[in-house]
């Protein structure tokens, strides 16, 4: 049950004030953890992210390292929320969002995983709820983002983590579309998802949109996607590529069998952290990966 006061959320005991609400479903996971959630105020979203935001947007990542220095300024020649000669109805994208902690504006990737909401995406959790215990706000998906252009600007109504102690557990959590034409996986098409696929998987693609890294061909400007292919291995609590996906790729997914004429396949991974020669995933746990998905629905 939630009680709302003034701008000011009362739950089981747990509060905060400022916008949107936060909620500890208290469902218990691993070594205590908990699955929490947020319903953001998405009243000014499309409004706050004006083509200059999006271009000046930091591409976000949790591990720096020598070949993720920053360099995250998008071209100025680019034009940004305009008609698009390109189909942007696909099930990945950029995700741009506030961070309330330190007042600035980032970016990360996202994809569309199949539901039977229709309505639900994949990204890192570090982009939704920080370290610090920071829920993003003004969280805006653009599937298809291309070249600079965000044709389709979608609001995120909240998102899903879980946490033990305030901290986020595995760097993944699910975020609702606040999408008023029907199931948006109707529209971009959706990635199926496996949370058993097996120690070592071949045929992955990872995507993001990276302003630098290892990724060949990849213009690494922030604004282009770009892809990589090849295995992954396990080692610990932890999925591995064998090369630096960079800034920016963060809540980007892993894919198996990925199709890039029909936009399907299966999401294995998502994007959490890179050093030199190196990406890391959470590893998926059926139980909690299903349970962020319901969760997420409710909001």
């Amino acid at each position: 049950m939630v009680f709302r006061k003034q701008g000011t959320s009362f739950v089981l005991g747990i509060y905060t004030t400022g916008i949107g609400i936060f909620r500890d479903s208290l469902l218990g996971f691993r070594h205590g953890s908990s699955i929490i959630t947020k319903v953001f105020d998405i009243e000014d979203t499309i409004a706050y992210w004006t083509p200059e935001r999006m271009r000046d947007a930091i591409p976000l990542t949790n591990n720096e390292s020598d070949n993720n220095k920053p360099n995250f300024r998008t071209k100025r020649n680019r034009l940004l929320v305009k008609k698009a000669n390109f189909n942007p109805y696909v099930p990945y994208g950029k995700l741009f969002f506030h961070n309330t902690g330190d007042g600035k504006n980032y970016a990360c990737t996202a994809s569309v995983i199949r539901t039977d909401n229709g309505n639900i995406g994949l990204t890192a959790a570090h982009c939704i709820y920080n370290q610090n215990n920071n829920w993003s706000s003004n969280m805006v998906f653009c599937p298809g983002f291309q070249n600079g252009e965000c044709p389709v600007a979608i609001p995120v109504k909240g998102g899903s983590v879980e946490v033990v102690n305030n901290k986020y557990y595995y760097d993944y959590g699910m975020i609702k579309f606040n999408y008023d034409q029907g199931k948006l996986q109707d529209r971009t098409g959706c990635f199926d998802w496996d949370t058993n696929p097996g120690d070592t998987v071949n045929n992955i693609t990872a995507i993001g949109y990276p302003v630098n890294g290892e990724i060949e061909n990849c213009k690494k400007d922030g604004s282009s996607l770009c892809q990589w292919s090849g295995s992954s291995f396990r080692s610990g609590s932890f999925r591995y590529v064998p090369i630096n996906t960079g800034s920016g790729s963060s809540g980007g997914p892993w894919i198996r069998n990925y199709d890039n004429k029909t936009q399907t396949g299966w999401v294995i991974g998502n994007t959490s952290a890179s050093s030199k020669g190196l990406s890391n995933s959470p590893i998926y746990a059926h139980d909690e990966f299903t349970k962020l998905i319901n969760e997420a629905v409710k909001l």
